[in-house]
């Protein structure tokens, strides 16, 4: 029985063993290297950092814009200011006190370049004002000292440009010029029914798109600038100025209507620059700027007009030479006259005697009809105490 008992544990034990799959894993390892998930994400994280990126500095930041202003703007500044004074005393002559005189003159120049890449923008800003005072005669026979505006002008100029290669550019250009007080007709006529010209009385401004080139060679710097399209406005606002010209019983002011404030006209333009200056430490420099406007679409667009006025102003010509019969007096029709070139060249030869002081000669010529049929020139001669700033 003993053995039989034995028997059948030992046949159940074989057939369990039989049927079951069992196996055993033994892994031996360091307790030192066991890690996390959280350190292994932390240790690859770190290995993808490139150590050769520099840390973000406030400081050069601002350093690094500070130079990309100024490489992309040029700015130069210049002032300029003359003072003269005379006296004398004629001991031979019959005089009270002899005569003497007092000559102020303040000029302000301003130029300002903007560049990116193909992308150019020159501001010019230049004033000049100046004041002299001289003894005169007066009516009641005696002498006396009398300032006298002898220099008042400022324009303001913008042009933009859009290279196409080292040579031509797509520009535009807008240029305003006026003064900034009143002119009066002499020294012994200088009251409110005596401002001859004021502040946009007149005023001038041009409007220009066309293509603008400029030479290579640094020892011939010419600029040209070609305006196939162009207008110009001439301003004519000013109460005292017009009052002036109403009391003459003009029938215009700066080529403008009597009645009316503003005129504007279209056609062509060109202008040509040259500036260089010689020597060392540029003591040197000549400058000239020769601007030409003629409104030829104003006259075709009104040709009909100006001749009607024309063979009006004949026949009125003609009537009044027979006596101006009664009944018989031309019809009168709106005054329209054609358009002539304006021309306008300033030239200006600079010589530096010292880092403070320069003498300028300065000659302009202008022309236009509608505000005066001669050609105007003025020419100015100065030594003057003289500081200009360039950031480059």
């Amino acid at each position: 029985m003993l053995m039989k008992r034995i028997f059948t544990i030992l046949f159940v034990l074989f057939a369990v063993l039989s049927t079951s799959n069992a196996w055993a894993q033994f892994t031996v390892e360091d307790d030192t290297k066991k890690q996390t998930a959280g350190e292994v994400n932390i240790k690859s994280n770190l290995q993808n950092i490139d150590v050769s990126t520099e840390y973000y500095s406030a400081a050069k930041a601002k350093l690094e814009r500070q130079r990309i202003r100024k490489e992309r703007n040029y700015v130069e500044i210049g002032f300029r200011l003359q003072g003269t004074m005379t006296s004398y005393n004629e001991a031979w002559a019959d005089t009270k006190g002899g005569d003497n005189a007092i000559s102020v003159l303040g000029t302000f120049n301003l130029i300002h370049t903007y560049k990116k890449e193909r992308f150019s923008n020159n501001t010019q800003l230049s004033a000049k004002y100046g004041y002299n005072r001289l003894r005169v005669d007066t009516e009641d026979g005696d002498r006396k000292g009398v300032w006298f505006k002898n220099i008042d002008e400022f324009w303001l100029q913008v042009q933009p440009k859009l290279a196409l290669n080292n040579k031509w550019s797509y520009t535009a250009m807008f240029k305003f010029k006026s003064q900034f007080s009143n002119s009066y007709l002499s020294r012994t006529h200088q009251t409110d029914d005596d401002v001859i010209t004021g502040f946009l009385a007149p005023g001038n401004m041009d409007f220009s798109l066309g293509m603008d080139f400029a030479s290579a060679n640094a020892k011939f710097p010419i600029k040209v600038s070609l305006f196939p399209l162009s207008g110009n406005g001439v301003v004519a606002s000013n109460s005292l100025v017009e009052r002036y010209y109403r009391n003459k019983d003009a029938v215009s002011w700066f080529g403008v209507d009597i009645d009316k404030n503003f005129l504007f006209t279209g056609g062509s333009s060109v202008k040509f620059e040259f500036k260089r200056s010689w020597g060392k430490e540029n003591w040197f420099t000549y400058d000239t700027n020769l601007y030409c406007y003629y409104g030829w679409i104003t006259n075709v667009s009104t040709m009909t007009k100006i001749r009607e006025y024309s063979d009006y102003m004949d026949a009125l010509e003609r009537w009044e030479a027979q006596g101006s019969p009664e009944g018989l007096a031309p019809v009168s029709v709106p005054r329209h006259e054609m358009l002539h070139p304006t021309v306008d060249w300033r030239n200006t030869v600079r010589i530096k005697a010292s880092k403070y002081f320069e003498t300028e000669l300065t000659v302009n010529l202008y022309y236009d009809k509608a505000q005066n049929s001669t050609v105007m020139l003025k020419s100015f001669l100065s030594l003057s105490l003289a500081y200009t700033f360039k950031n480059k």
